[in-house]
């Protein structure tokens, strides 16, 4: 008897298991779509990634100007897909994606921006250059730079910059040591607080870095500054891990800012 009921119970397993790949089979696949068609990109440096959260996940990719952006499928071991843009000269085009499955197609719009980078305030005693302002620094030729504040309750920056004005970097001889500044251009109150209406002032603040290395490299590869000079006195060529940070002072005052470069990515529809 038993050697009858054993045969039955694994045809019975076979049975379910030929059935539960089936309706697996039979489950509707979710359509293929992007949360938004709109993407920025800065020139050379970074990437931009689009995040590819449903469909097959089998996507091909159309650019219809391949001068001014690349764009490759990045799968991670994880299993996560999504689109890396990285940009190749100013201009906007077009991207399109396809799901090779479902058929559904997707286009977006690519702007590539002059390239920039961010600094993070994360200390601050400054009555302007305040903690967590975000000073986006970017490599034209008008050499613009743009203040963000936080939003606090959505824990990003706001969408509209509260300043703007221009930046350069410069080196001044102090007796035998060479030291580094950054000259902010904006308009500024009596009290030194951002106003618009307000004449352009100049406002130079001191350098001194962690990493000197790390920053005078960072500088000069985002913003094109040449620091040859600096450079060649550096006694170490690589000291890992990289620190960004630089500290700001104004001379013949106790003000102090201390902040860290960064690659994050500025607000949209705010370079062109």
């Amino acid at each position: 008897m038993n050697k009858l009921i054993a045969p039955f119970f694994i045809i019975i397993s076979l049975f379910i298991s030929a059935c539960n790949d089936d309706n697996n089979e039979n489950e509707p696949m979710s359509p293929f779509s992007l949360e938004k068609t709109y993407y920025e990109v800065r020139l050379w440096r970074g990437i931009t990634e689009i995040p590819i959260t449903n469909g097959s996940g089998d996507i091909s990719l159309s650019v219809a100007d391949e001068t001014i952006v690349e764009a490759n499928k990045v799968q991670n071991e994880g299993g996560s897909t999504y689109v890396a843009l990285q940009g190749k000269q100013k201009g906007t085009t077009t991207l399109t994606l396809t799901d090779n499955v479902t058929g559904d197609k997707e286009t977006v719009e690519v702007k590539v921006t002059d390239c920039y980078i961010a600094y993070g305030i994360a200390e601050s005693n400054h009555p302007t250059l305040t903690s967590n302002l975000m000073l986006y620094l970017v490599n034209n030729k008008a050499r613009d730079c743009y203040f963000f504040t936080m939003d606090n309750m959505q824990h990003q920056l706001n969408n509209t910059p509260l300043a703007e004005g221009t930046y350069e970097f410069f080196v001044k001889q102090n007796g035998e040591e060479t030291v580094s500044y950054l000259r902010l251009s904006y308009s500024a109150d009596p009290s030194g607080n951002f106003a618009q209406n307000a004449p352009m002032e100049i406002h130079d603040f001191a350098l001194s870095f962690s990493d000197s290395q790390a920053v005078l490299e960072i500088i000069k590869s985002y913003l094109d500054v040449d620091w040859v000079e600096l450079i060649s006195n550096a006694t170490t060529k690589s000291v890992p891990p990289r620190d960004y940070t630089m500290i700001l002072t104004v001379p013949e005052t106790d003000y102090e800012i201390i902040g860290a470069f960064a690659t994050a990515s500025i607000p949209e529809y705010i370079l062109n």
